[in-house]
């Protein structure tokens, strides 16, 4: 009879542990058909691939990355509860799997925000896609142009400790260290964003020191939005230095809901270099429209074009992309 009371105890406190924690599965599965001709300068030795060829494709991770994950999380009381995550990226046109290298971390969450190790996301890459057009796509030109933040930051540095804040009247922070772990050099990552999000505006800072010989890049983003309703403004402002070189960038954009399925969005940017970067310039638009067929999937389709040219005006490089594409969530 002892026995039997104490299996039930033990079946209780059980059911109890279990009803406070929870692990979810979920996942994207993205991909896309389009005609690419890319003749970027080579991003190792900056020679010119003029002449390349259109390429036809049938690619993963158009809109959003493909991934599948686990995440979960346990009430400790006292509103902390510890959290972990998973993630691992996928390649929806071949099968390819790289396991967990997008995210993985434990931490603990509270009143105070969440404290977060292992591979997590950089505090630049939180705000990275607030005021990108062409929906922070591979359709927006940005993630095409040398010298831009975005395509010069680290979106996970790994071997990080991150803290993110709650919510102060719409006003969030974090910041990110990521350890190199290497005694012979000085590569850690370190960065911080504020942002601001209530209402119809929208406003973030992010900057990012990557240490590195033989100089330190600095990168600065400021991102603003304002929602009118029949359309969203979309700017930002970059910046990329190491020693005296230095890329600015700025781009615009605009997000206009069609109707309660289809948005249509649209995103130019241009990129310009200091004299002690070369004087280069790289320009482009993105345009992209996303059409909602019910809560988790979506179609969608858009182009991008960017012109790359040196000090001397001579265009150097050309990427031309279109597509179409289909995304599941789950």
């Amino acid at each position: 009879m002892k026995k039997s009371l104490i299996a039930l105890a033990v079946l209780a406190a059980s059911g109890a542990a279990m009803a406070q924690s929870s692990v979810t599965l979920y996942g994207i599965a993205d991909i896309w058909v389009g005609s690419e001709k890319n003749e970027l300068l080579d991003p190792d030795t900056g020679a010119s691939t003029l002449g390349t060829k259109r390429v036809a494709k049938i690619n993963s991770g158009g809109f959003n990355g493909s991934r599948w994950g686990v995440r979960g999380s346990e009430d400790l009381g006292g509103g902390l509860s510890a959290v972990f995550k998973l993630e691992a990226s996928v390649g929806v046109d071949t099968g390819a799997s790289n396991a967990f290298v997008r995210q993985s971390y434990v931490g603990l969450e509270g009143g105070f925000g969440s404290l977060t190790f292992g591979n997590v996301w950089s505090a630049t890459d939180d705000v990275i896609g607030a005021a990108n057009g062409a929906f922070d796509s591979s359709f927006s030109p940005l993630y095409s142009m040398s010298g831009s933040v975005h395509s010069s930051y680290q979106d996970r540095p790994r071997n990080a400790i991150k803290y993110a804040s709650p919510d102060f009247g719409g006003f969030t922070a974090a910041v990110v260290y990521g350890l190199d772990e290497n005694a012979a050099v000085s590569e850690d990552v370190v960065d911080f964003n504020l942002a601001y999000a209530a209402g119809p505006v929208g406003a973030s800072l992010a900057y990012q020191v990557q240490n590195g010989a033989p100089d330190d890049v600095n990168l600065t983003l400021l991102n603003g939005s304002y929602d009118l309703g029949v359309a969203k403004l979309l700017a930002s402002f970059g910046q990329v230095k190491a020693g005296a070189a230095k890329s600015n960038t700025v781009q615009l954009g605009v997000d206009v809901p069609l109707s309660s399925a289809l948005t249509l969005s649209g995103s130019f940017g241009q990129t310009r270099d200091n004299a002690a970067n070369g004087d280069g310039k790289r320009d482009g638009f993105g345009i992209a429209a996303k059409y909602s067929l019910s809560k988790r999937t979506f179609t969608y389709a858009g182009l991008v074009s960017v012109n790359e040219k040196d000090g001397a005006g001579t265009k150097v490089g050309k990427l031309n992309l279109y597509a179409v594409g289909l995304q599941h969530s789950f």
